[in-house]
């Protein structure tokens, strides 16, 4: 997302926000942004078309042997780092 789109984004909650017409409701929009904002977001987080793009990917490079086994990856660690 762009930083443009970023702040349309934020344009339309402020208007969303605007809307508000009860102070409840106004609490309660605000509990929740405040546990959004203050929660810990996960490293990644991959939309489902990423996901299956990455899935297909990763598809063609076994059908193509583009991969490496269990043990060629630790016969190299081995080797590199002697681990």
């Amino acid at each position: 997302m762009t930083a443009m789109e970023l702040e349309c984004k934020k344009d339309e909650l402020r208007e969303m926000i605007d809307m508000i017409e009860s102070e409840e409701t106004a609490n309660r929009v605000g509990k929740y942004l405040k546990r959004m904002l203050t929660r810990e977001q996960p490293p990644c987080q991959y939309t489902i078309e990423e996901l299956k793009e990455r899935l297909e990917e990763a598809e063609e490079d076994f059908r193509m042997g583009r991969y490496y086994t269990t043990e060629e990856v630790r016969a190299y660690f081995h080797q590199k780092y002697n681990i």
